[in-house]
């Protein structure tokens, strides 16, 4: 190896300790999470103002394994004003109508709305919460997944913490449950590459480009979402949340993105079938369509995460062998890699998951990598990604920006 060579490994290795060094003080001292930005519980939470009317709005296509557990956590919810649940029914053949049917009879603040074929030009989500917020009432609508559970306390925290700092549309990143084993190895390192992917500081900047929310859980004052123009303004999306949140960047409609895991938690996806199903319709669209940024963005998880265990194993392997290996590389592998699975064991206990499963760490990233470029095959190619029994993304053309 030249000098300029092993001034670079040493120089990339020893970049990579000191940057993994960083991830695991600022966990120690309780992640990075801006205060400000973070919503646990609600004693630290603003108080709520008034009482506003709220709509919490929930599609469901069938989702009768999720729909009572939805609504009632939803009605369960401490709110001081006038609260309704409205349920957008989006075609469902598994028995979530008969199951909302009996909903609405034990309460009436459940209101279903029968969903129907989307237009042409109109993605089936959309087009379901489009048909369902013209049910609503509230003077805040607060769209959530059915696999979402609001905490008691989650809606008037969001809502508080919103009125607080002046936005009309906020957003959060609750509390992700994980049971499966390949939801903790795959869901848990995927949320911290997209969480640690969007400082909040760069996200609740309005003069910022980097713009992100949680579909999950988007809130609205009825102002702001009629000003934005609903649904029907990114009815092609399949990210609509982060579309969403471009336009009100464009729009310069003030919002706010939290740290809540004391809003509401969800668990995403049931085994590794439905990760990958679901990963594979998101990745490509949140990179825009673009080849260059998969390439970019595959190749720095590779180098920040991968390469210290391929390196390490190479020269490890080297040595038992008896052939020649450079000590100062085998040690700064070593660092970086041991430096590398304590931070994944004490992230994974900040966020309430199974520390012990550190170990899985590099087959976590690798399916996390292969997950980005099967998205972009799939959707390049037309086949797109199986979604709730429909196909989409396939063969569509790429989503022009918000405009101003």
């Amino acid at each position: 190896m030249t000098d300029f060579g092993m001034w670079a490994s040493t120089a990339g290795l020893g970049l990579l300790n000191l940057l993994w060094a960083k991830s695991l003080v600022d966990l120690l001292r309780g992640g990075n999470a801006p205060p400000e930005f973070t919503l646990r519980s609600a004693a630290a939470a603003p108080s709520l103002k008034g009482t506003p009317r709220l709509s919490v709005i929930i599609p469901a296509r069938n989702e009768v394994a999720h729909i009572e557990g939805c609504v009632h956590a939803a009605l369960a919810s401490r709110w001081p004003g006038e609260l309704e649940v409205v349920v957008v029914d989006d075609r469902s053949t598994d028995g979530t109508s008969e199951r909302l049917a009996a909903l609405a009879t034990a309460d009436p603040r459940v209101r279903p709305v029968p969903g129907s074929d989307p237009p042409p030009d109109w993605l089936g989500k959309p087009h379901a919460l489009h048909v369902a917020q013209a049910h609503a009432r509230g003077d805040w609508l607060l769209f959530i997944d059915a696999d979402v559970r609001l905490r008691p306390d989650g809606a008037a925290m969001l809502v508080a913490a919103a009125m607080g700092q002046g936005a009309e549309m906020a957003s959060a990143l609750g509390q992700l449950e994980v049971e499966t084993f390949w939801e903790r190895v795959v869901q848990t390192r995927m949320g911290a590459l997209i969480a640690g992917g969007n400082p909040l500081h760069e996200v609740n900047d309005p003069d910022h480009t980097r713009a992100l929310a949680n579909g999950q859980c988007l809130l609205f004052t009825r102002a702001a979402y009629d000003r934005l123009g609903g649904h029907a303004a990114i009815r092609g999306s399949v990210l609509d949340d982060v579309d969403f949140a471009k336009r009100a960047k464009a729009e310069r409609v003030p919002y706010r993105l939290f740290y809540g895991p004391g809003v509401f938690s969800c668990r995403m996806y049931t085994g590794l079938g439905e990760i990958w199903s679901g990963w594979t319709k998101n990745l490509f669209p949140a990179l825009g369509y673009s080849w260059v940024a998969t390439l970019i963005v595959t190749a720095l998880v590779f180098a920040s995460s991968l390469l210290p265990f391929v390196l390490l194993t190479r020269n490890a392997l080297a040595a038992l062998k008896g052939q020649p290996f450079e000590p100062l590389f085998l040690g700064l592998e070593a660092s970086a890699v041991a430096l590398v699975w304590l931070t994944d064991a004490v992230g994974h206990r900040h966020h309430g998951y199974r520390w012990g499963l550190f170990w899985t760490f590099p087959l976590g990233m690798a399916i996390v990598i292969a997950l980005f470029w099967n998205s972009a095959w799939r959707i390049s190619s037309g086949r797109g990604a199986v979604w709730k029994g429909r196909v989409v993304e396939a063969g569509r053309p790429r989503p022009k920006p918000p405009s101003a």
